[in-house]
């Protein structure tokens, strides 16, 4: 039996053992920083995220979706540094109730987070002035049908930014488990040919498209490295957060599979900004 994006995501989660981690290790509370290996587990991590900031700091926007919003480091992010009305929505329940909890042991704002369907999004029409997908719609089969509900939640002219895995040109080179699925069956990549003609579409113009595949590659070698580092370090007294506390023993797998991945041009990482046609 394949196993649905849900339990993908929640069946090896114990969030009352990692909450009595982080509590016992962060006494005063942990910074996003420190929050960045649990989550921030978008290939790039916090500074893939910094990046989105960086964007939303020039927009201004007063009322942002985040869909995926997983356990809530991007949202923490904006709440710390822009004075907007943040709402993250997820299909996986226990990544938001993680993401509340996460949230009460740092000193940001909490904000509204939904269980629901990025396909059928629970919200009025022109409501939101931006919405953001961080590896998100690899977990979507319908991507025209997510693009068109943000279309029509969206205010007239609104933005809509996208970090996203998309299927390389050597797609036929995918291996798995990979972080958001551990089968074919689970991932949902299209091309970036593709998704743009799906974005033009639904009814947005493309403000700029960025390759960011060779930065993700580097970063991911990166955190490689400190994870074999870790891994072998004897002395530690304290234990390190790590993706395998949501992810599983599984990710010793999905960590390399990305590197092979990302190499062999099976997958690869893009940026982009949108804006709503009027």
């Amino acid at each position: 039996m394949v196993m649905d994006i849900d339990q993908h995501y929640s069946h090896h989660m114990d969030e009352t053992a990692l909450l009595k981690q982080l509590r016992l290790q962060y006494p005063d509370g942990p910074t996003l920083y420190q929050l960045a290996p649990i989550d921030q587990l978008h290939i790039g991590g916090i500074k893939a995220s910094e990046k989105l900031l960086q964007q939303l700091q020039q927009l201004q926007p007063r009322r942002i979706l985040e869909i995926g919003s997983g356990a809530g480091g991007l949202m923490r992010m904006i709440n710390s540094q822009l004075n907007a009305e943040v709402v993250g929505i997820d299909i996986t329940h226990r990544f938001n109730t993680l993401n509340h909890a996460l949230t009460a042991l740092t000193d940001t704002k909490a904000s509204a987070v939904i269980t629901a369907d990025a396909q059928q999004l629970p919200f009025a029409d022109n409501c939101f002035d931006c919405i953001i997908l961080q590896h998100s719609l690899l977990n979507i089969p319908d991507t025209e049908r997510c693009l068109q509900e943000c279309l029509r939640i969206l205010n007239s002219e609104g933005s809509l930014l996208l970090h996203e895995v998309l299927q390389g040109p050597d797609c036929d080179r995918m291996i798995y488990p990979v972080p958001w699925a551990r089968t074919a069956e689970q991932s949902h990549l299209i091309s970036i040919e593709a998704l743009c003609a799906l974005l033009q579409q639904s009814g947005f113009q493309l403000r700029g498209a960025e390759n960011w595949s060779e930065e993700a590659l580097q970063w991911r070698q990166r955190q490689a490295e400190k994870e074999q580092q870790s891994a072998t370090d004897k002395a530690r007294k304290t234990p390190v957060l790590s993706p395998i506390q949501i992810l599983g023993e599984d990710f010793k797998k999905m960590a390399p599979n990305v590197i092979v991945n990302l190499s062999a041009d099976a997958v690869q990482v893009w940026q982009l900004s949108c804006t709503a046609t009027a």
